[in-house]
């Protein structure tokens, strides 16, 4: 789950920087980090969610066992509810992801100029 969110997060945000600055080269570096940041965290949550709930589903059951329970989780649920089911709280997710990756991108790259600027 963590492997396949972060390469599309961290792909996604130079991608989108990159792409931002080639065919919008107008736009403030601000704006740029914050949007191309937003968007990263929604594509990596569009991209991790389904092997996100089986573990949230495993987890928050209090007879489950640590080891060997996800993959029986992960087909029950496809079976019951369909591909779809595996994206059950997508909305709320990524409600939540554009604002908080979006600042999260803009205070990093906004930290590393500022010491860029002034420690350097």
């Amino acid at each position: 789950r963590d492997a396949s969110f972060y390469a599309v997060f961290f792909g996604g945000y130079e991608l989108n920087c990159y792409l931002f600055r080639t065919y919008v080269p107008s736009m403030p570096d601000e704006l740029n980090y914050f949007i191309s940041g937003g968007l990263a965290g929604m594509g990596g949550w569009l991209f991790a969610m389904p092997f996100d709930v089986p573990k949230t589903n495993v987890q928050s059951r209090y007879d489950t066992k640590v080891v060997g329970s996800y993959v029986p989780e992960f087909i029950q649920i496809a079976k019951q509810r369909g591909f779809l089911g595996l994206y059950a709280g997508l909305g709320p997710t990524l409600v939540r992801a554009f604002p908080a990756n979006a600042a999260l991108f803009l205070g990093v790259e906004m930290g590393k100029k500022f010491f860029d600027k002034f420690l350097w």
